[in-house]
């Protein structure tokens, strides 16, 4: 137990909680592409997720619990960091640190954004009932759907934050967990591009194609 809260097993904890997120990243975005295929298909989905709603909501609680968990351990560790240092880093010019020092930040706007999409895409989902159109409500052009343009413009930046975030994320969970370098630049690097390149480009794909009509 006293593992679990020491520097190392917070960045552990932190290590795994965003694997988990990640992971949870790659279904959503397979529930999201299901808008290319018209808004029955794309209707019946949201409404067979309804129809297990109790084994959707014990989901969505671990994935709070992961979330809180990785944000609570990732503001701790910068805390413990810059205190151990005086607010210093020791390498100033290397990019690898640049992205160090702003990951707090990005994180914390790509929480932000988390909170945005639950209040308008989840909470929004939560309140309607089986026999309404969810496809019209993500296409919607208003504020905090992706029909609007100003909106679809933020989850485009905010999906990029994701991406930079998940990219350093990527390279620090497997130096925290021991893999050795010749597996971290080999499938493991492969594995890594497809989280933090191919899945946030689908989800721009689909704001984008909303956008331009493909999706409506």
């Amino acid at each position: 137990m006293k593992f679990l809260f020491s520097t190392i097993g917070q960045k552990v904890q932190i290590a795994v909680s965003g694997l988990l997120l990640a992971i949870f990243l790659l279904f959503h975005l397979f529930n999201n592409l299901v808008l290319f295929t018209g808004a029955d298909n794309f209707n019946n989905m949201v409404n067979f997720l309804k129809s297990i709603h109790v084994f959707i909501r014990i989901l969505e609680i671990g994935l709070l619990g992961i979330i809180l968990l990785h944000v609570i351990n990732a503001i701790s560790t910068t805390i413990k960091n810059k205190g151990s240092n005086n607010g210093a880093y020791a390498v100033t010019t290397n990019t690898a640190s640049w992205n160090s020092k702003t990951m707090i930040w990005s994180g914390i706007t790509i929480l932000f954004f988390f909170v945005i999409h639950l209040r308008y895409f989840w909470y929004t989902f939560q309140n309607m009932n089986t026999e309404s159109n969810f496809f019209n409500i993500v296409v919607q052009n208003e504020f905090g759907f992706l029909g609007h343009t100003p909106t679809a413009i933020f989850y485009v930046i905010a999906i990029i934050l994701i991406a930079m975030h998940l990219k350093h994320g990527f390279l620090s969970v497997f130096k925290t967990l021991g893999i050795p370098i010749k597996y971290r630049d080999s499938i493991i690097k492969y594995i890594a591009f497809l989280f933090w390149g191919i899945i946030p480009a689908g989800f721009i794909m689909i704001i984008i194609s909303i956008q331009m009509g493909v999706i409506k």
